[in-house]
């Protein structure tokens, strides 16, 4: 049996299960009109934070690992330089935007006075950078929920997590330095080598990434309801 790598497990053990309400079929809100909000939980941390995985022979600690580049606490303060929750909240939201628009044709407004028929929130209720030995994944945790305004009512709702590995995707050739070889690992170390804003962008597109993996779920739905 093939055994999971350091940041697979630990994707497998910070993945909490999923909450889920499907009621698209009690409700008919193809074509309608809706306001999006997107708001980070009061609970969620203001910005990343890095955790090492457990058990895993390599890690040796974050202190140590980003030793070489900024000591403990200035790595974390460079991160809420660098970050912005509000930011971070949006990009989620971008797929839950994007999903209700494509599958069920739900036209956006951006004001109360349009009468909007729903409301469609987005909560970024936590955010965390995951490190190991073989590179760096961003752990997301988002709750989208389409309401009907008229009633209250919840129409349909989606909480989970979703790990974005910057190792294997387009976001490691934001480094700088990419490693030239197969596997272009993105670690700890390069990520707070970048400016500021260029970890804004990296983070903030893991961030999006994740947002469509929550709507690719109303995907799901939606194509239920035509079966």
């Amino acid at each position: 049996m093939k055994s999971l790598s350091p940041l697979a497990c630990l994707a497998a053990l910070l993945l909490a299960a999923c909450g889920h309400t499907n009621n698209l079929a009690k409700y008919n809100i193809s074509g309608k009109s809706a306001i999006y909000r997107t708001t980070m939980a009061a609970d969620a941390a203001s910005a990343l934070t890095i955790i090492e995985p457990p058990n895993d022979n390599t890690a040796i600690g974050i202190a140590t690992t980003i030793g070489s580049v900024i000591v403990g606490s200035e790595a974390q303060k460079k991160l809420e330089r660098a970050l912005n929750p509000d930011s971070l909240a949006q990009s989620v939201g971008l797929g839950m935007r994007q999903a209700t628009s494509d599958y069920l044709n739900i036209r956006a407004v951006n004001d109360w006075t349009e009468n909007p028929d729903l409301i469609i929130e987005t909560t970024l209720t936590d955010c965390k950078l995951l490190s190991s030995s073989i590179g760096l994944a961003i752990k997301v945790r988002g709750d989208s929920r389409v309401i009907e305004r008229g009633t209250g009512r919840l129409i349909w709702e989606n909480s989970e997590s979703h790990v974005v590995p910057l190792s294997e995707t387009y976001l490691a050739g934001l480094a700088p330095r990419p490693v030239a070889s197969g596997a272009s690992i993105f670690n700890a170390i390069q990520l707070l080598n970048l400016s500021s804003e260029e970890i804004r962008k990296v983070v903030n597109s893991a961030a999006t990434e994740a947002g469509r993996e929550i709507g690719e779920t109303l995907r799901q739905d939606v194509a239920d309801l035509h079966k």
